[in-house]
């Protein structure tokens, strides 16, 4: 009921929903705002300017003085908000986009936090990006900031027909080293969603059997199980080290991977590019410490050689308060908004994660729309017909089958009967 509820959600209701957050003192901010609300055919009144500072970093009295207060007072005066005895129990606004030139993180007022034991770490640090900050805007009292649970975690609900946790915002990003990349990433989610996100998943696991890391191997493993059986061709490499420069990757639709402070292998080469709306993520502690830069980390490298979305972390966030990747890409598989399956799939909020790209993104939208006609099924869609008609099993073979479609590797199909056949990919 989930999925056909997202399959058949107007996307004018969304852009009806969303805020877009700019920064007035920036030219190039609100400029890149109006392109987006343009491109997404969001009202003009629905864009609002805050005159914040110009650096990524700001503090906490900053927060509050020059962003936190002042949208509370734009979000009730505008009546996107109805509060109630202190308690916001309305709200018109689910979705909310930052666009390049607003603060990315806030940094904690305390020192030294980082060395203590996980635990009381993390009751401690008031540190956090700006994005998971502005979710809990709504509650009464966040002066005191520190780390929230999510309501949202795990979900199936799209955020429209939410009933509880009126006051929750789902808020994404549009930065990136440079405008240009930005308004890419809006130009290319608006072109895969009309004609599909097509291409090879690319997953690079580190093979931990055992310990406290072992989980985020856990969820690289069953996230590239569920997309074999949607049909998405994957690539899942288990060596203890990352791609390696000089291993072959082309056509990337998706990426997933860990564990280096930057952005490293093929993915690095001079010439790489992601296929046109393409989700690439990294599980790194600061992979969002900057965005500006297009070489450190990898929320920014990764936008500048072509992904359309990512998401990060700005400080240390700990493994199991990152987004947890496996309920990540399956949200997004089901059909919901990338703002939607990031929040759905992070267990913590005022915390160190953020999400960089459009809020209304949904990758996968292609997956449900009745073909034309006229359109002509490229490789990868005869892949997927293949899988979805065997009913989910990864590899089939028929009776007539002469050889998998020109462009995907033998290697992604069974040889070995002249019946219907299964078997794993590489």
């Amino acid at each position: 009921m989930a999925v056909f509820a997202v399959a058949n959600h107007a996307s004018a209701n969304e852009a009806s929903a969303i805020v877009v957050i700019f920064n007035s003192a920036d030219p190039s901010s609100e400029a890149l705002a109006r392109y987006y609300a343009n491109r997404r055919k969001i009202d003009g009144q629905q864009l609002v300017g805050l005159r914040c500072p110009d650096s990524e970093e700001i503090s906490r009295s900053e927060y509050q003085n020059a962003i936190a207060l002042p949208l509370r007072e734009i979000f009730l005066a505008k009546g996107w908000w109805r509060a109630q005895a202190g308690r916001i129990v309305e709200s018109k606004v689910r979705y909310v986009a930052l666009i390049r030139g607003v603060p990315l993180k806030i940094r904690s007022r305390e020192a030294g936090t980082a060395s203590l034991p996980e635990r009381q770490a993390v009751a401690m640090r008031d540190e956090a990006s700006l994005d998971s900050e502005l979710a809990v805007l709504a509650t009464n009292d966040r002066s005191d900031a520190g780390v929230a649970l999510n309501p949202y975690y795990g979900s199936f609900i799209p955020i429209l027909e939410l009933m509880t946790e009126p006051g929750l915002l789902l808020v994404c990003r549009l930065d990136a080293p440079s405008e240009e990349t930005v308004k890419s990433m809006i130009d290319s989610a608006l072109a895969a969603e009309k004609n599909g996100l097509w291409g090879w998943a690319y997953v690079d696991s580190r093979n931990i059997q055992s310990g406290a890391y072992a989980k985020g191997d856990e969820w690289l493993k069953k996230l590239s199980s569920e997309m074999r059986g949607e049909g998405i061709p994957v690539l899942l490499e288990k060596a203890p080290q990352v791609l390696p420069s000089g291993f072959p990757v082309s056509d990337a639709a998706v990426y997933y991977g860990w564990y280096t402070e930057s952005i490293s292998g093929p993915f690095a080469e001079e010439g790489f590019r992601f296929k046109p709306g393409a989700i690439a993520a990294h599980i790194h502690s600061f992979s969002a410490s900057t965005l500006r830069d297009p070489v450190a980390g990898w929320c920014g490298p990764l936008l500048e050689r072509g992904a359309s979305a990512t998401l990060g972390t700005v400080y240390e966030p700990y493994l199991m308060l990152t987004t947890h990747l496996d309920k990540f890409q399956n949200r997004l598989m089901k059909g919901f908004t990338f703002a939607e399956s990031a929040y759905m799939s992070t267990p913590a909020l005022s915390w160190m994660n953020v999400a960089v790209g459009d809020p209304l993104y949904r990758p996968y939208a292609a997956w449900r729309k009745q073909p034309m006609r006229t359109d002509k099924p490229t490789i990868w869609k005869q892949y997927r017909d293949i899988i979805q008609a065997a009913n989910g099993e990864v590899l089939v073979q028929s009776r007539n089958f002469s050889g998998p479609p020109r462009g995907l590797p033998p290697a992604c199909f069974s040889n070995r009967s002249p019946q219907l056949k299964a078997t794993r990919a590489p």
